[in-house]
C-alpha cells in the first residue's frame, strides 16, 4: 500500500458512535445548565431544569463546545431549547411585560416579551445580553411554540376582587381560556392592596371548597405585603357573633317552612328501636349542640364543605404587632393564608423596638399546613430578634419542608445554660427578657432533634443575630472573688454544654439533611464534629462567623502575681481538613468559609497544598466581606499554583477538587483573578450584594 493513500472513513461504521458522543455531551449541558441542589431532589419537578443563570454562568463553556463543530453546534442549541419548552420554562428565559391592569380588561390578550434577548435580572449581565432566536443564536425556539405558550399561560402582577371573581366564575362555567395564572404582587406599607388577600379568603370563605380548591390549581399567588400593626385572629365571641348575623338572615325563611306534620313531630323523638340498634345504643343518642354547630360551620347552605383557607404559591410576610411585649398572633396568619414557601421579616424599623414574636405557630404544621415546603425568618442583626429553641419543637411534624433558614441568639441560649449550670448569667442585649428558660438544655436538645428526625429536610441555615464580631467578655463578669481556674472552666463547662448539642447534627445517621449553614460563633468545639464520618447524608457543609473554637483558662498577668483570662484558639478547619475532608468516608464534597483574618487565609491554603492529593472535596467555596482580604486571596492563591506542579512530578495521584469558588462584593480584583493561570481548578466568580451595617 504506497504510504501516501489516504483512508477513508465508513461513517456508518464508527466505533465511537453519534449516539455516544451526544451523550457525552448531553451529560455536560446537564452539569452545566442543572442547579445542583435539584439533581438529586426527585421528589420536585425541577430535577431536569435548566437554569438561566447557570447559562450566563458557564456561558463561555458552553460557548466553546459549539464551536468544536456544527454537528455539535445542533446538538447543545436543540439540547437547550428543547429543555425549555418541555419543561415550560419560558417565563423564566425571556423578559415578560406582566400586565399592570385588571385581569378583566387584559382578558383574550397575551403577555408580550422581549423577542431579541434572553431574560436575566441582574444588572451586571445586563451589559451582556445574548439573543436567541438569531442566525448564530444557541437557543432557537420558533415563534409560534411561544405564543402558544402564552396563550394559555397568564402573568400578572396585579389582581382585584373583580379579577379573582372573575376568573372563578369562568372558570366554573368552562369559559376560562388559561391553564395557568400566575399573580405576582408585592406590596408596600399602606398600601390599597394589602388588603386584597383578606377581600379574596372573606369571599372564598363562603364558596364550594372542591371548586375553590381546583381553581388554586390554576392561579398561582405569589404575594409579599406588610401587616404594619401585626394581624389579630378573630376571636371565638367574634366568630360567635358572626355565626349569629348568618343565621338571622337566615331566619326569614326558616319561618316559612310548612308547619310540621304529625310524622314530622313524631320523628322529634326517638323511633323504637330494632334489635340491630339494641347491638349498639342503650338509648336515643342525638349529636350535641356542639358537635351540630361545628359541622354546621364547616358546610355551606347546600351542605357542601366550606372554603376557610387560601392557598398560595409563596407568601412573604413583613411586620409584628408593636404594641404588645410578646406577640403570638401575627404567624397565625400563615393558618388562613396557606403557602408552600413562607418567608416572615419580624425586623422593626427602629433598634428602640422590644417587641419579641413567639414564632411556635410558624413552625406548627397544625397552624401553617402540611403543605409548607420551605420556611425562612429573616431578620436585621440590628434588630436583635431572634427564633428561640422552643419555638421549634414541632419541626419533626412537617411532611414536606425540606428548607428552613432561622436566626437564633447564640449568647442568650448560652447564659441561659449558664443558669440552669448554677453558674451566672452573662450576657444582655434590648430583648434579654426573652428567650430564658430554666430548661433550655431540654429544649435546646428537642430543637436539633426535630430538625434531625424531620424526614423531608434537607437544607438547613442557623445564623445569629448576635454580631459575628462581638463575643462575650466574660472576665467582666468575674467579681475578683474566688479562683479564677474554676471560673474559666466553668465558662468552659458551659460552651461545652451548648456545643454538644449540636452534635447530633453532624453525627447521626439516619438524617435527611444534605446542606448545612451555620453560624459558629466560636462556640463550637472538635467533638461537635468529630461525628461527622458516620454521617452519609450531608453534601455541603457551610460555616459562617469565626469557626475558631476558644478554650479559657487562667494565666499570670505579669502585675504583682495576678492572674487575667487567658483565651486559646482552636482551629476547627484544621481538624476538618486534617480528619474529615480527607477521609474516603466522608459524604461532603463542598464547603464554604467566610473569612475574617488573612492569617486564616494563609492557614486553609497550606491545609489545601498539604492534602492536595488526599481532599475528597469536590468545590471550596471563599466568602469575603471586606475587600482587602481579596487581596491576599490572590496573593495565596497564585502560591498555591505555583506550589502544585512540584508535588504532581512526586506523585500522579487525581485531584479531586475540581472548583475554586470566589464571592466578593466589589470589582477591584475581578481582572486579576481572571487572568491566574490555572490549570487544576475551575474558577467561578461571583459578585455578592454589599452588606451594610
Amino acid at each position: 500500500m504506497p504510504k501516501n493513500k489516504k483512508i477513508k472513513t465508513d461513517k456508518n461504521n464508527k466505533i465511537f458512535q453519534d449516539v455516544i458522543e451526544f451523550e457525552i455531551l448531553r451529560s455536560i449541558i446537564n452539569y452545566l445548565l442543572i442547579s445542583k441542589k435539584k439533581k438529586k431532589n426527585n421528589n420536585y419537578n425541577t430535577s431536569s431544569q435548566y437554569k438561566i443563570n447557570k447559562f450566563y454562568l458557564n456561558r463561555n463553556e458552553i460557548l466553546n463546545y459549539i464551536l468544536v463543530s456544527k454537528k455539535w453546534y445542533n446538538f447543545i442549541s436543540l439540547t437547550i431549547s428543547n429543555n425549555i419548552i418541555n419543561n415550560k420554562l419560558f417565563e423564566y428565559w425571556l423578559k415578560i411585560n406582566y400586565y399592570n391592569k385588571s385581569f378583566i380588561e387584559n382578558y383574550n390578550n397575551q403577555n408580550k416579551y422581549d423577542k431579541y434577548n434572553l431574560f436575566f435580572n441582574n444588572i451586571e449581565d445586563c451589559k451582556n445580553k445574548i439573543s436567541f432566536n438569531k442566525e448564530f443564536s444557541i437557543i432557537k425556539i420558533k415563534e409560534s411554540i411561544i405564543n402558544d405558550y402564552f396563550k394559555f399561560n397568564l402573568f400578572s402582577n396585579h389582581i382585584t376582587i373583580d379579577d379573582f371573581k372573575e376568573i372563578k366564575n369562568k372558570f366554573e362555567n368552562n369559559q376560562l381560556l388559561y391553564n395557568r395564572i400566575v399573580v405576582n404582587l408585592e406590596t408596600d406599607y399602606g398600601s390599597d392592596d394589602d388588603d386584597i388577600l383578606f377581600t379574596i379568603h372573606e369571599y372564598i370563605s363562603n364558596e364550594n371548597w372542591e371548586i375553590i380548591s381546583n381553581l388554586f390549581k390554576i392561579i398561582e399567588l405569589n404575594f409579599h405585603f406588610w401587616l404594619g400593626e401585626g394581624y389579630q385572629p378573630k376571636s371565638e365571641e367574634e366568630e360567635e357573633e358572626e355565626e349569629e348575623e348568618e343565621e338571622e338572615d337566615h331566619h326569614d325563611t326558616d319561618e316559612c317552612c310548612s308547619p310540621k306534620s304529625e310524622e314530622d313531630d313524631h320523628d322529634e323523638h326517638c323511633s323504637p328501636k330494632s334489635k340491630e340498634d339494641d347491638d349498639h345504643d342503650e338509648g336515643c343518642h342525638p349529636k350535641s349542640e356542639e358537635e351540630e354547630e361545628e359541622e354546621e360551620d364547616d358546610l355551606d347552605d347546600e351542605g357542601n364543605k366550606k372554603c376557610t383557607e387560601l392557598y398560595l404559591n409563596s407568601l412573604t410576610v413583613v411586620g409584628y404587632d408593636q404594641d404588645v411585649v410578646e406577640d403570638e398572633e401575627t404567624v397565625k396568619i400563615f393558618k388562613i393564608f396557606k403557602g408552600k414557601n413562607l418567608f416572615y421579616d419580624g425586623s422593626g424599623d427602629s433598634i428602640d423596638t422590644y417587641t419579641h414574636v413567639n414564632y411556635s405557630a410558624l413552625f406548627d404544621p397544625d397552624n401553617s399546613g402540611q403543605q409548607v415546603e420551605s420556611i425562612n425568618v429573616q431578620i436585621e442583626t440590628i434588630n436583635e430578634e431572634f427564633v428561640e429553641a422552643r419555638h421549634l419543637i414541632k419541626v419533626n411534624q412537617f411532611e414536606n419542608l425540606h428548607s428552613i433558614t432561622i436566626p437564633i441568639s447564640s449568647f442568650q441560649i448560652l447564659s441561659s445554660l449558664a443558669k440552669e449550670m448554677g453558674f451566672t448569667s452573662f450576657y444582655y442585649n434590648s430583648k434579654s427578657e426573652f428567650g430564658n428558660s430554666k430548661n433550655m438544655k431540654s429544649e435546646l436538645n428537642q430543637m436539633i432533634n426535630s430538625f434531625v428526625t424531620c424526614k423531608s429536610l434537607k437544607n438547613l441555615k442557623i445564623t445569629s443575630v448576635n454580631l459575628t464580631d462581638y463575643h462575650i467578655n466574660y472576665e467582666g463578669y468575674y467579681d475578683g472573688n474566688g479562683d479564677l481556674e474554676i471560673f474559666a472552666n466553668k465558662i468552659n463547662e458551659t460552651i461545652e454544654s451548648y456545643s454538644n448539642s449540636f452534635q447530633p447534627l453532624f453525627s447521626e445517621l439516619n438524617t435527611s439533611i444534605e446542606r448545612i449553614e451555620l453560624d459558629c460563633m466560636r462556640l463550637l468545639n472538635i467533638n461537635t464534629f468529630s461525628n461527622l464520618l458516620n454521617n452519609k447524608s450531608i453534601k455541603y457543609l457551610y460555616l459562617y462567623g469565626d469557626s475558631d473554637f476558644i478554650v479559657y483558662s487562667s494565666k499570670s498577668s505579669g502585675y504583682g502575681g495576678g492572674s487575667e483570662l487567658h483565651e486559646e484558639s482552636i482551629s476547627i478547619n484544621q481538624f476538618l481538613f486534617e480528619n474529615i475532608f480527607t477521609s474516603p468516608l466522608t459524604s461532603i464534597r463542598h464547603y464554604k468559609i467566610c473569612f475574617k483574618l488573612s492569617n486564616q487565609l494563609r492557614l486553609i491554603f497550606n491545609l489545601i497544598l498539604n492534602n492536595i492529593f488526599k481532599l475528597q472535596l469536590y468545590s471550596l467555596i471563599f466568602e469575603f466581606d471586606e475587600n482587602k482580604l481579596v487581596g491576599e486571596f490572590v496573593k495565596e492563591f497564585k502560591n498555591l499554583i505555583n506550589s502544585i506542579p512540584t508535588q504532581i512530578q512526586q506523585k500522579s495521584n487525581n485531584i479531586n477538587l475540581k472548583e475554586i469558588k470566589i464571592k466578593i462584593e466589589d470589582d477591584e480584583y475581578i481582572p486579576e483573578l481572571n487572568n491566574i493561570n490555572n490549570p487544576y481548578f475551575t474558577t467561578i466568580i461571583k459578585k455578592i450584594e454589599k452588606k451594610y451595617d
